[in-house]
């Protein structure tokens, strides 16, 4: 017949995707495999071997054959664009053909040699119930219904042995049936030798490496430079290899795959490969960062996109495409700063510097985030103009702890925001016991309030409310988690005093703390915004510096009214009023 890789090299197929399609083609045909799972980048020839496939099939290893596509339209589609006319380009599949035209449909070919071909949808249950088979070609399975593989896998076992079922797709999601029916196989990894030290390894998109000085004045990405800088990392000695077409080359010229799962059943083989093999390091980084970009602002589908479609991989939220790019500020922890604000004696803002016998209120908050058995928090001094630097951050064990840490950094009782959401008797009562401030999320945009004048105005926490708790009572306020953890979101983003207020970090911070604060990431769900955790990680720093900014906006030190009303406006105050 006309060769599988005959016609590869027609249709004009790179090198490396002909070795790979080798490999898949020759387990497809080996009598001993009964599975044959295929996880690759889209546009990168997996569905072109399962067709090389199965015209095979059709002159050499005849039998009942069941393609399926997402629907059947799809099917249809599939049949008409592209399986008929690979047919017609393949002398003895062509010579197949039925006499009775009326057996050669766009779904369905009646072969002159006995064998049948089924073109169907895998979403129409039906099309999985009603034929025995020996040759199943599921195509694009991550968009099947859940549970319609393992139906379709059945209707192969009547042909015991003989039976086979060929598998395709892009990535999924994670835990998926396309995922997990790969997990049964030995999982093979396409991968090449370093032209140095000769080392193998797959082609791993975290060894994809750019300058750090990739963004402009302007804080944006200079996609110029980072195509000029990428390139790929060997694992074992370091060496960098250019970005290049040659390079590529040069490593698809070792490639082979490399079984990853030595406890698979050896009937089951999976391939999978993504598009570094064959597509430019600098624009996979720059669709990288576009999406990284995209997810920061809410919207994750093209970085999903990037996962599933390039590096064919299940989708699932990594931590680290949603960090945010922040300098240190060249101070360590617990050192005082200059621009630190302060209150007077009738809790009004004033700005700093301050001589010795100053005596202010250091305009410092301590915020705490409540656990089972334990406490997180942080302390931020701000300035009078709303910047702020970070001055301590620490896990506690015991409410005296909280107690010394006050005292340590100076902070008014007032000045410490206690994270509410969780046991909220205790906290009402310790807070009571100390003056601290009771601060709890709220799902709601905007709060009513009277400012000064008398006027009705909205503002993103509530008006105090008094808990009657204790001898005391205690001081309440309710935040919008989404407009304060916007507002959080945006002073992060700056480190320059000529772009507004700053936000500041110390060099010796702990590892923890910074990855806390990129421990959520802004979603829309059922068709409002959120915060939402990704995948359960620790955001408990995250939610210290919130109250920090909701403390901040308190005190009208930033946000709208930050310029508008004087700095003796504001609704919490040193000595602990509020406006109500």
């Amino acid at each position: 017949m006309c060769g599988p890789y005959h016609i590869l090299r027609r249709r004009d197929h790179s090198e490396s995707a002909i070795r790979q399609i080798r490999a898949v083609f020759d387990a497809i045909t080996d009598p001993r495999v009964r599975l044959v799972s295929i996880i690759a980048a889209v546009q990168a020839s997996k569905t072109t071997v399962s067709e090389l496939s199965l015209a095979y099939i059709i002159a050499n290893l005849p039998g009942p054959t069941l393609w399926l596509n997402e629907t059947d339209e799809d099917a249809k589609d599939q049949s008409e664009a592209r399986l008929q006319k690979l047919f017609d380009a393949c002398a003895p599949v062509r010579a197949l053909y039925p006499a009775n035209r009326h057996q050669k449909r766009n779904t369905t070919i009646y072969f002159a040699n006995g064998m049948t071909l089924w073109m169907a949808g895998a979403h129409n249950r039906t099309n999985l119930q009603r034929r025995s088979i020996r040759w199943l070609f599921g195509d694009e399975t991550w968009q099947w219904p859940t549970g319609h593989m393992a139906e379709a896998e059945a209707r192969v076992t009547a042909f015991g042995w003989l039976g086979k079922c060929i598998f395709s797709s892009q990535g999924g999601v994670e835990d998926d049936d396309t995922h997990r029916k790969f997990e049964t196989t030995d999982m093979r990894e396409w991968t090449f030798a370093c032209p140095k030290c000769g080392h193998r390894q797959a082609f791993r998109w975290e060894n994809v490496e750019w300058s750090k000085d990739c963004k402009d004045e302007n804080e944006q990405y200079d996609f110029v430079r980072i195509h000029e800088t990428v390139s790929l990392r060997c694992e074992s000695c370091n060496e960098y290899l250019p970005d290049t077409d040659a390079t590529r080359r040069e490593l698809n010229a070792t490639g082979r795959f490399v079984a990853q799962n030595s406890k698979a059943a050896k009937e089951n083989v999976g391939f999978h490969w993504n598009a570094l093999a064959t597509m430019s390091w600098g624009k996979l980084a720059e669709l990288y960062l576009r999406a990284k970009t995209a997810a920061r602002r809410g919207d994750t589908s093209l970085l999903q996109q990037f996962y599933q479609k390039r590096l064919a991989l299940p989708w699932r939220e990594f931590v680290e495409d949603f960090k945010v790019e922040i300098t240190k500020s060249g101070y360590l922890l617990g050192q005082t700063w200059a621009d630190e604000g302060g209150l007077d004696s009738r809790g009004r803002v004033i700005s700093g510097p301050f001589p010795a016998d100053s005596r202010h209120i250091p305009l410092r908050f301590l915020t705490v985030d409540v656990q089972l058995d334990h406490f997180f928090s942080t302390v931020r001094g701000w300035s009078a103009e709303g910047s702020s630097r970070l001055m301590w951050c620490e896990r506690l064990t015991a409410w005296e702890d909280i107690d010394r840490l006050q005292e340590r950094f100076g902070i008014h009782c007032s000045l410490v925001f206690v994270d509410a959401n969780f046991n909220s008797f205790e906290v009402y009562r310790q807070c009571s016991r100390r003056g601290w401030t009771a601060l709890i999320g709220d799902k709601r945009s905007t709060f009513p309030h009277k400012s000064a004048t008398g006027r009705k105005i909205e503002r993103f926490y509530s008006a105090r409310n008094r808990v009657a708790v204790g001898k005391n009572g205690c001081n309440l306020h309710r935040f919008s988690t989404l407009n304060v953890k916007d507002c959080l979101s945006r002073l992060r983003r700056n480190q320059d005093p000529a772009q507004g207020p700053t936000w500041e970090i110390a060099d010796d911070v702990p590892e923890e703390y910074i990855a806390q604060l990129d421990a959520e990431q802004r979603i829309r769900k059922n068709d409002r915004w959120i915060w939402e955790q990704i995948r359960n990680a620790p955001n408990h720093y995250f939610d210290c510096e919130t109250m920090q900014v909701c403390g901040a906006l308190m005190l009208k030190l930033i946000g709208q009214e930050s310029g508008v009303l004087g700095k003796n406006d504001g609704d919490a105050s040193f000595d602990g009023e509020a406006e109500s």
